[in-house]
């Protein structure tokens, strides 16, 4: 796993693990969003009780912000970035996973702005991309 940031996204990541005290594995930004990978089993502490922390780091960055848990097992991190998943089949560098029809829309997003970061990370992360059915 090798993931390369600029001198701003480092800047983010250090503003979010100061506010939040976890510690974030990669960083991503699509259309006003921010997305945060924090490390495994991190992600309570990156939300915060009732949402406390996360709302702290909305207001700060004055942008919506999600957090994603971060898993070594590329088919756990899948499972903890969408609802619903009811298999998870790699080939190559393809990964299908099936969701359960009601959740689709969210899995994919408005316009396939969430696959499309998702996939992001995916390829940086595990050098393999996602495609839901």
């Amino acid at each position: 796993m090798k993931v390369t940031l600029d001198a701003s996204q480092i800047q983010s990541i250090n503003m979010f693990q100061n506010l939040t005290n976890s510690s974030v594995m990669d960083f991503a930004e699509d259309s006003g969003d921010i997305y945060f990978v924090v490390g495994e089993g991190q992600y309570g502490l990156a939300v915060g009780k009732g949402g406390a922390k996360i709302k702290n780091a909305e207001r700060a960055f004055k942008k919506r912000i999600r957090v994603l848990e971060y898993s070594p097992d590329m088919e756990q991190f899948i499972r903890n970035v969408f609802q619903d998943v009811q298999q998870v089949q790699r080939d190559g560098d393809m990964v299908q996973v099936r969701i359960k029809p009601a959740s689709r829309p969210r899995a994919i997003g408005k316009n396939g702005s969430y696959i499309r970061i998702i996939n992001h990370f995916l390829k940086r992360l595990f050098g393999v991309e996602a495609k839901v059915k």
